[in-house]
């Protein structure tokens, strides 16, 4: 215990590795309240099960601006729980909270496939191709934008443990965009093309909507 808190003592001036916001952060369990999406509509595309979620890896990204980008990713694979705000150690301001589910994963065939997918992102209306029907999402960054726009790029550190020992970095290539749904509601698509420095190149598809601080609890 006393060699504990001398470590703390000598550590008091230095900035976690791992930023925890809203109390979130590796090794904790987050609760999603069944009445966040409990009222989703039918035609909701994202998945929410189980709602007890245990973070296991967290990224982040600085954004530039004063805005950084938190992600919490579970040991369920097709969740994730993103914040933005603050850097969550000088500033824990979290101005927006997205709950995300996986609904594609895919792997480019070669460098032709990757490049038709980016120039296909950069375009104000975006299919995404569905097993049983193609649904049509339209741009939500730039949406002011006419004709094609370049998406957002950013690098994700990824830390696999609180101390930040562990971790990877990965470069992404993003853009945003969303669809109106039978409860007047936007359901949102991110399109994530990630490039690791080490491993495959792949693209998430992404489907979230929008969450507040009282719809879970860590």
């Amino acid at each position: 215990m006393f060699k504990w808190l001398q470590e703390r003592t000598s550590r008091k001036d230095a900035k976690p590795a791992v930023a925890s916001l809203l109390y979130v952060t590796i090794g904790r369990t987050v609760e999603i309240d069944s009445m966040a999406y409990g009222l989703w509509p039918e035609d909701c595309l994202i998945e929410v099960d189980p709602p007890v979620m245990t973070i296991v890896a967290q990224g982040h990204a600085d954004l530039g601006e004063g805005s950084h980008l938190h992600r919490f990713y579970p040991d369920e694979d097709h969740l994730l729980l993103q914040m933005q705000g603050g850097d969550g150690v000088d500033s824990d301001r979290v101005d927006e909270i997205m709950l995300w589910s996986y609904h594609d994963v895919r792997y480019p065939a070669d460098e032709a496939d990757w490049n038709r997918i980016k120039e296909s992102i950069r375009q104000p209306k975006f299919i995404l191709r569905d097993e049983e029907e193609d649904i049509h999402f339209d741009r939500a960054w730039f949406d002011t934008t006419p004709g094609p726009q370049d998406p957002i790029t950013y690098w994700e550190t990824v830390y696999d443990d609180r101390s930040g020992s562990e971790s990877r970095r990965i470069y992404q290539t993003a853009m945003l965009f969303a669809r109106r749904l039978s409860d007047e509601q936007d359901e949102f698509l991110l399109v994530n093309m990630e490039e690791p420095e080490s491993g495959d190149r792949c693209i998430s598809y992404m489907v979230g909507r929008p969450i507040t601080q009282h719809q879970f609890k860590a």
